[in-house]
């Protein structure tokens, strides 16, 4: 029996990684976390749980909870899964996985002395939309792969903990774009050879990077206008677009002509993911996105923020 533990259960927790995916026959969430005791105890009983806290160390002592759930801004990722890794527990954190590359390498050395598994949320790597890229990639219809670029802008106001330093490290760029170089390690291997160019105040972000022979670069800008959301993977027979965020279609271009695909989101999108560690630890599957792999991820976004991090510690 797989019995969770969510600490920091927030709007996350209620609408794309919802207790409902976590249970099945033989997994079920046993214990919820949050700060404000009002919010914890009202979460439990909307969701059937059957321990509400306002301490993690309540969850991380709890003997009914064998994997814990980090759902809490990103400065907190590390400290709580190392302690969960250390009290024996499998650990799913959120993204971005930390808030550096050297916090992250923390958390798998962590997980690995102690023996327990070790997730992030990176679950577009587990949504059909992206399973079907993926195949079209594999398949070798766009014939050898040349080039990615990435485009991602839209407006906003420049509140709330994704602009606060303390508690996400690069703004916007670091909790947002995360998800495109995921999915871009996950489509192409690890990256290489990175760089990046990015504002004092992070609102502008550039970056050039490799992926085996596959050239790439990336745009971010947020307080614009207007918004914008494509990948676009070329190669010498065709060309495949796509959005990160939105689940926009598919479009694939050939010789053949253009085509596109519409496929929808699950109501919860962090399910599917979820659905591939209960089948890890019931020893039928494996989850794609691991805490080697979200590592990479803090790594490259690291190398794309280093002229800027070195500017501001100067």
């Amino acid at each position: 029996m797989a019995g969770w533990g969510i600490i920091g259960v927030g709007d996350v927790t209620e609408v794309k990684a919802a207790p409902a995916i976590f249970r099945a026959a033989d997994s079920d969430v046993v214990h919820v976390m949050r700060r404000d005791a009002g919010r914890a105890r009202d979460f439990a009983e909307r969701h059937g749980v059957a321990r509400w806290s306002t301490d993690a160390q309540a969850v991380l002592d709890d003997p009914e909870v064998t994997a814990v759930y980090v759902a809490t801004p990103t400065a907190w990722h590390a400290g709580y899964a190392v302690a969960a890794a250390r009290a024996g527990k499998h650990v799913l954190v959120e993204k971005p996985m930390a808030m550096s590359a050297a916090e992250a390498r923390g958390m798998v050395e962590a997980a690995e002395a102690a023996g327990v598994r070790l997730w992030v949320a990176y679950y577009r790597r587990a949504l059909p939309r992206f399973v079907k890229v993926r195949e079209l990639v594999a398949s070798g219809v766009l014939g050898r792969l040349l080039a990615v670029h990435s485009t991602w802008r839209k407006p906003t106001d420049f509140r709330g903990w994704r602009w606060d330093a303390a508690l996400n490290r690069g703004g916007e760029f670091y909790e947002t774009a995360c998800h495109t170089l995921d999915l871009l390690d996950l489509l192409l291997g690890p990256a290489a050879d990175a760089a990046g160019a990015a504002a004092d105040d992070g609102h502008a972000v550039a970056a050039s990077y490799r992926f085996g022979d596959v050239v790439g670069s990336g745009s971010w800008a947020f307080g614009t206008p207007d918004a914008a959301d494509e990948t676009v993977l070329v190669g010498t027979e065709g060309s495949l677009r796509f959005a990160t965020f939105a689940p926009a279609p598919v479009r694939l271009l050939t010789a053949s002509g253009e085509s596109s695909l519409t496929i929808p989101d699950p109501p919860h999108v962090h399910g599917p993911l979820v659905a591939s560690i209960l089948d890890e630890l019931r020893g039928t599957g494996s989850c794609p996105s691991t805490g080697r792999s979200a590592m990479r991820t803090n790594t490259l976004m690291d190398a794309v923020l280093a002229s800027r991090n070195e500017r501001r510690t100067a």
